[in-house]
């Protein structure tokens, strides 16, 4: 073959051969891909399930069991199918896109089903598909109150918190039973000013004197030691006072034993009122020490990023809870997780509280011409963490 015959077979081998090469990439395995594909942004995600249904859907349905995907590395704005498998197949339950911490939560109605999330292939990530899950399911409450009906609360359940005005934080209130009542399927905690000369200003109460509401499960049967405590809540809108779902140390317990310092008070969900900046909400867990010494965590967090455009807690229902284990807390707001911790957890089974009060801090606040002040809970449902 003359010398220019081989230069131009040559070239011709090259020229295919980059044509092939710009065509296909030959995996390990032998099987040809695409060069783009090949090139694609590998991501992984991982999905999980709550044992209990705490959730509410964006409809404002409850009674739903929440989720949460979580992937890596985070692609903001990328949409996420959650699919549940029926039979043989996946079926797409619903979508929604990642948050900046590539994070995505849902609810579903049939905990039972096996859920991944799945995410399509773009120009520049390949496509990703978690493993199946199912929710450990605990099925039914432990015990639960729907509040149906009219007239007094159930006193098989709740009782009411007495009154301590040498309480410096309540110093102005009393716990009033029939602040606390059942109306329209719900139970109506009330703030009023206390009647006549009982409510007047003092010079230890400059604002007035207040009738407030605290009631609290606190039979052996309704304590929870590890597990779920929920409550469907319509908080009222009123600042220079608040109300809350929350857990306490059981009222039999002696302030003088190892069992009270062990404890600790742990408040779900406090709501402070509208028109503050970072949302209203807030939880707590509180431990007293046996010299007196009060340590806390938590506080008022950002949450106005959960609701819709210029509304306000007080103007809807929604689910607060919290998920107490031997490791620690996680609380939760219409199923999305608020706030982590790890510190104060209690070692001994606690009562379930609903309160309406009035702080002696915040009084200044208060309109006491929009008084009386109603804060509604829906029902209370609770599941104890099976041995």
């Amino acid at each position: 073959m003359s010398g220019a015959r081989r230069i131009a077979f040559r070239t011709s081998v090259i020229g295919i051969v980059a044509a092939l090469i710009g065509a296909t990439v030959v995996q390990a395995c032998g099987v040809p891909v695409s060069q783009d594909s090949a090139k694609r942004r590998a991501g992984s995600g991982v999905i999980s399930m709550v044992a209990a249904p705490v959730g509410q859907s964006a409809s404002g349905k409850a009674g739903v069991t929440p989720g949460l995907v979580t992937f890596k590395p985070a692609r903001p704005g990328r949409m996420v199918l959650i699919q549940g498998k029926v039979g043989s197949r996946w079926k797409t339950v619903s979508k929604a896109v990642q948050d900046s911490r590539g994070q995505v939560s849902f609810t579903v109605a049939n905990p039972s089903l096996a859920y991944r999330a799945v995410v399509s292939a773009t120009k520049k990530d390949a496509k990703v598909v978690t493993r199946a899950v199912t929710s450990a399911n605990w099925g039914a409450p432990t015990w639960r109150d729907e509040f149906s009906g009219s007239g007094a609360l159930d006193p098989a359940i709740w009782s009411t918190w007495p009154t301590n005005r040498k309480d410096a934080k309540l110093s102005c209130s009393d716990m009033l039973p029939g602040n606390a009542s059942r109306r329209g399927g719900a139970a109506v905690l009330k703030v009023t000013r206390l009647p006549g000369a009982k409510g007047k200003k003092t010079k230890k109460c400059p604002y007035g004197q207040f009738g407030n509401a605290i009631v609290q499960a606190d039979n052996p049967e309704h304590l929870l030691a590890y597990g779920f405590a929920a409550a469907r809540v319509k908080f009222s809108p009123a600042r220079g006072q608040h109300s809350a779902f929350w857990l306490d140390v059981p009222q039999s317990t002696p302030t003088d034993t190892p069992d009270y310092y062990t404890g600790a008070e742990v408040d779900i969900a406090e709501y402070f009122g509208d028109d503050r900046p970072r949302g209203g909400l807030a939880s707590f867990v509180h431990r007293v020490s046996p010299t007196g010494k009060v340590t806390s965590v938590g506080g008022e967090f950002k949450s106005r990023h959960l609701l819709p455009k210029k509304k306000e807690w007080s103007q809807g229902w929604h689910v607060y809870s919290v998920e107490w284990s031997p490791t620690g807390y996680v609380f939760r707001v219409d199923g999305k997780v608020t706030f982590k911790t790890a510190k104060n957890i209690s070692k001994i089974a606690e009562k379930v509280v609903l309160s309406a009060l009035t702080s002696t801090w915040e009084i200044p606040a208060l309109d006491v011409k929009r008084l009386p002040s109603e804060t509604k809970y829906d029902w209370v449902r609770v599941w104890q963490r099976p041995a």
